[in-house]
């Protein structure tokens, strides 16, 4: 009886230790995500007209929403800059950090100091400096990029945006990333590479079958939080519309839509509906890579 009192007391003294660590960002969880989704959701009931007062309906918002030319359009593009930017992303970052992990010299930190620098560069900040770049007139790179300029001499538009805004993800992101794949990579045991090379695998046996599996439940976080900031863009083709006037359209992503309906025509339960969409998209796509991956899998990297 006392040893099964001191285990109860040791299981009740780890579950309070947990939950001291994550209360922190519960309350903010609560606060700044569960009751703002709550409220969002609400809201996406409530019918503005343009003339009268708002009425509830459950799918006149909804309707509105996917019936807007816009959307769809909003959608094109950012599922072409998806499509560019992530796969390309998940193959330079694992690939930088196996070439790393291969050659552990003595300049391995600074190595991983350098891919991590661009990513202090992010948002209106990194707009900026990418609508320098790509401003044939200015660039240091213009002679390069002059090819590729419209007749106005921009190479900044609508058409050419979703691969502007892969660079800048993949120049922002990918040090980040990069550092946590590496880290992971030096957490494989020895051991399971040395059984692999006295089998007489290769370099790339251990990289498919080995390094590639342990890290799956990384790539799909990296996926994930990924995915969920691309289908939020916003900032970049915002600040690049500013600078480069006429050749970007207002309502490019969808974060830029809902940010239309909400400001510029003050008609929030659209907004509010169309961010739900986006909501339930993302967390349908991350509960897909979560169960593919077997992310939450005990006993596996």
């Amino acid at each position: 009886m006392p040893r099964r009192t001191t285990a109860v007391r040791g299981r009740l003294r780890r579950r309070t230790a947990g939950l001291s660590f994550v209360l922190p960002y519960l309350v903010f969880l609560v606060l700044f995500g569960l009751v703002p989704t709550v409220y969002g959701i609400a809201t996406s009931f409530s019918v503005t007209p343009v003339i009268g007062p708002s009425y509830t309906s459950a799918t006149e918002n909804y309707s509105a929403v996917l019936s807007d030319y816009r959307t769809a359009r909003a959608a094109g593009n950012v599922a072409q800059y998806l499509l560019i930017w992530l796969p390309t992303m998940l193959v330079v970052v694992f690939a930088l950090a196996l070439a790393m992990d291969a050659r552990r010299t003595r300049f391995a930190a600074l190595t991983r100091f350098v891919s991590y620098v661009p990513g202090a560069v992010t948002g209106a900040a990194a707009a900026l400096l990418w609508l320098f770049m790509f401003s044939p007139g200015v660039s240091p790179v213009g002679a390069l990029l002059r090819p590729f300029a419209d007749d106005s001499g921009t190479v900044v538009r609508d058409g050419t945006l979703p691969l502007i805004l892969a660079v800048m993800g993949i120049a922002a992101g990918a040090g980040g990333w990069i550092v946590l794949l590496y880290g992971a990579l030096t957490d494989i045991s020895k051991e399971v590479l040395e059984a692999a090379e006295l089998d007489g695998a290769r370099a790339w046996h251990v990289v498919w079958h080995i390094k590639l599996p342990m890290l799956r439940s990384y790539i799909g976080f990296i996926f994930i939080v990924s995915l969920a900031n691309g289908f939020q863009v916003f900032v970049e083709p915002q600040v690049l519309g500013a600078g480069a006037r006429g050749q970007i359209d207002s309502a490019w992503s969808l974060n830029q839509l809902v940010f239309s309906y909400a400001t510029g025509e003050s008609n929030y339960g659209r907004a509010s509906a169309l961010s739900v969409l986006l909501l339930i998209v993302t967390v349908t796509a991350a509960v897909v890579v979560v169960k593919k991956t077997r992310f939450y899998s005990k006993g596996e990297a």
